[in-house]
């Protein structure tokens, strides 16, 4: 770590450790949280919060910025989406059948239907399309590592200088609207089950 000119810079080695430590925290936090375990909130997300929130306090108490060297988690997710898609086969998706064709094509309906949505509100509120392509199918389908991914070549390409941010955040907005109605659907249907 070095701290120069009121920016604290934390290595790459050290900031995946401190990643591996905050997904224990989440771990943890989510484990003796009923609310959060309920809701089937993700670990990264419930230690991630928590997280941001102690380095929010420490920025506006101390005015000390944090910076991360990210060169690690580049590596890490090519090596991630590279042995996820070592596993995919056209036989495996034929086996598939008339049902995986049928949730192929919704699937595709909404991902049209997430980046004309995202484009129409970025449109109305005077922002660049590539904002509404990036709170779209990028982030929403993709998740953190697509609009990780992607977000420097859109901002490069459309000259838009928070594509990270907005990938990051449209990303973790889907992410926990979605575990709030996964966890609210999985206890109605339990409930009428009983």
């Amino acid at each position: 770590m070095e701290y120069i000119d009121g920016v604290l810079r934390v290595e790459s080695f050290l900031a995946v450790t401190l990643g591996i430590v905050v997904l224990f925290l989440g771990r943890r936090l989510t484990h003796a949280s009923y609310w959060l375990k309920e809701f089937s909130i993700p670990e990264p997300v419930s230690g991630g919060i928590l997280v941001s929130v102690l380095f929010a306090i420490l920025h506006y108490a101390t005015q000390v910025d944090i910076q991360f060297d990210l060169a690690a988690r580049d590596l890490l997710l090519v090596y991630f989406f590279t042995t996820i898609g070592i596993n995919a086969s056209l036989k495996d998706l034929f086996k598939g059948g008339k049902p995986l064709i049928i949730l192929l094509v919704i699937t595709i309906g909404y991902m049209m239907l997430q980046n004309l949505t995202g484009i129409g509100f970025a449109a109305m509120l005077g922002q660049p399309e590539a904002f509404g392509l990036l709170s779209g199918s990028v982030s929403l389908i993709g998740g953190h590592g697509t609009a990780i991914a992607w977000a420097p070549r859109i901002g490069e390409t459309f000259d838009l200088d928070t594509a990270m941010e907005i990938g990051i955040a449209s990303a973790t907005f889907g992410l926990i609207l979605a575990s709030l109605m996964g966890g609210l659907l999985r206890n109605t249907s339990s409930r009428n089950t009983i």
